[in-house]
């Protein structure tokens, strides 16, 4: 597996979905909403303004990719993706996706709910356990391009 220099003790592995040229793709161990993910350079780095221009554009590509991924799961279907970028927490550059959804999602015998629908997303400080990142990272693995790409 690659160098996930964010995660150094490797706690967090259940969550890889894809390795990009300069990008991670993991699921998220807080779903705020159902697949919620993090995209992590892979490069040391904290900032956006010390992207590269060739970071910056694959970025772009790479949230494609992930929203189309996501779309394109009947389980999933998100209505909207919301971005956030803090590093408050973690002084390593890292992008967390929330897919919005209008109405609630079935999953894994319960029902997802977006009780902020059209707002700003609740933000959870509770991670989920392994076994349900596992089962999201499942479901999304049958859909995601094999490729490594941008």
């Amino acid at each position: 597996m690659i160098n996930r220099i964010w995660d150094p003790e490797n706690r967090y592995t259940e969550g890889f979905l894809k390795e990009f040229e300069h990008w991670i793709w993991e699921v998220s161990y807080r779903q705020h909403t159902l697949g919620c993910f993090i995209l992590f350079a892979k490069r040391p780095i904290e900032r956006f303004s010390e992207l590269t221009e060739k970071e910056m554009g694959s970025l772009s590509k790479v949230m494609q990719e992930v929203e189309e991924t996501l779309k394109n799961i009947k389980t999933f279907n998100p209505d909207r993706f919301n971005y956030w970028q803090m590093g408050n927490s973690l002084h390593h550059l890292h992008i967390h996706g929330f897919p919005r959804y209008k109405k609630s999602r079935m999953f894994d015998g319960k029902e997802w709910v977006d009780k902020t629908w059209g707002n700003v997303p609740a933000w959870s400080r509770k991670d989920v356990n392994h076994e349900l990142v596992t089962k999201i990272r499942d479901e999304i693995m049958l859909s995601v391009k094999n490729t490594f790409s941008q």
